[in-house]
């Protein structure tokens, strides 16, 4: 497994580059549970009357010719998407389609707008990345940022609004101090550490930890490993995590597995670390789950390699909304998927597929002759275009259209 240090500045590792490996929410998968999050739009699209537009991580958009705008999810499950726009006010509802590589309009009075993937070969490098913590003792990682673009807006129909809620202060594990004073305590810390006060916040956490406060330990981990108001110390990061974990903090048993993976602040111990991401796992986090199921399709850590482990820990990863786990399991349950060495190999294989697609998709160019389908296919597999049916399509090229398919689009 390659170096993950240049990938994330807070250090996290493997779970880092692996938490939004380029999902693809419209892909026939077998469980729905394992539909991407919106995330998988982050990326730059192609619009469908020209022009770029780059839609980044961190709930913007921009264009070339200066307009931009922000978004917001409407429906994790279909990586449904509401794009406004700063000039004007415009907006368009968007979902994925197409394995990830489309954008098409929700909206049946903007039926025409639709956008296509740039650059697919790149998708999974540009997403390498996973969500910023949702709670603040929780993992947390860099987002992508994205590049310039360009598109064209289309006036909304009904008022669009993001509303922006705080920091959830709950514990998604339900730990809470028996002491209301010492659980105040924390939250006081808690509320700056949030609010990005580290200085103020890190006398009130190592109080709080000394005390044996688990979510406040993990946050002193963070504190250390990401020089959060303090120096950097991989030793006291580890020795925190170390503290929280044993409480079964199940980031920290994560965090702690990246610090023994890369061997920060302690010994590099890569069997320890893949038994440390097993027990966060276990507990349910989806970052482990994520790091387990590509542990197991790419041999890391000492495992064997066996896709059928990697997928059911995937599919599991998904099934708690990581989007990027959902789309590398559909990847893998294709029967003509091969095996590859490392996560770099399966990117370009995803990507030149997604390539030919979009190609296929914007036809080649060229002028004159006959008017090409708008779906850029066909016999049966532009009428399956047309009708939005992904996996129908797929079987077509793959030559495994089913009697159903045949009766819907007609004979290859």
């Amino acid at each position: 497994m390659p170096s993950l240090r240049t990938i994330s500045k807070q250090k996290l590792k493997p779970g880092v580059i692996l938490a939004l490996l380029c999902a693809g929410a419209a892909l026939v998968m077998p469980h729905s549970a394992t539909a991407a999050g919106c995330d998988a739009v982050v990326g730059k699209w192609a619009w469908f009357v020209g022009g770029e537009v780059t839609i980044n991580a961190d709930g913007t958009f921009m264009q070339k010719s200066g307009n931009s705008g922000t978004w917001e999810c409407l429906d994790p499950a279909k990586g449904a998407v509401g794009l406004k726009w700063k000039q004007g006010g415009y907006l368009n509802r968007l979902a994925l389609a197409d394995g990830g590589t489309k954008l098409v309009s929700t909206d049946p009075s903007q039926s025409f707008v639709k956008a296509t993937r740039i650059n697919p070969e790149t998708v999974l490098t540009d997403l390498l990345a996973p969500l910023q913590a949702t709670n603040s003792d929780s993992s947390s990682s860099r987002r992508p940022t994205g590049q310039p673009g360009g598109t064209v807006p289309i006036k909304p129909s009904t008022p669009f609004t993001k509303p922006k809620a705080p920091i959830s202060y709950e514990s998604p594990q339900g730990f809470v101090n028996s002491d209301p004073k010492v659980e105040a305590r924390f939250k006081q810390g808690y509320d700056l550490f949030t609010n990005k006060n580290y200085a103020a916040a890190f006398p009130i956490l190592m109080d709080v930890g000394q005390a044996g406060h688990p979510r406040a330990q993990a946050m002193l981990g963070r504190t250390y490993q990401e020089g959060l108001g303090q120096a950097k110390d991989y030793k006291q990061a580890a020795e925190w995590y170390g503290k929280a974990a044993a409480q079964g903090h199940r980031a920290a048993l994560f965090s702690l597995g990246n610090l023994y993976f890369e061997g920060d602040g302690v010994t590099k111990d890569q069997v320890k670390a893949i038994q440390l991401y097993r027990q966060s796992a276990d507990k349910g986090y989806d970052q482990a789950e994520f790091i387990l199921g590509l542990s197991y399709e790419f041999g890391w850590g000492g495992l064997p390699r066996d896709r059928r482990t990697a997928i059911k820990w995937l599919d599991r990863a998904g099934r708690h909304k990581n989007g990027g786990a959902g789309f590398i399991a559909t990847w893998l349950e294709k029967p003509d998927t091969p095996h590859f060495k490392d996560e770099v190999q399966l990117g370009k294989y995803i990507g030149a597929i997604i390539d030919k697609r979009a190609a296929a998709a914007f036809g080649n160019g060229s002028g004159g002759g006959a008017k090409e389908d708008p779906c850029g296919y066909a016999g049966p597999v532009a009428a399956a275009c047309k009708h939005g049916d992904s996996g129908a399509m797929d079987r077509y090229r793959e030559h495994q259209e089913t009697q159903e398919d045949k009766r819907k689009y007609g004979v290859q």
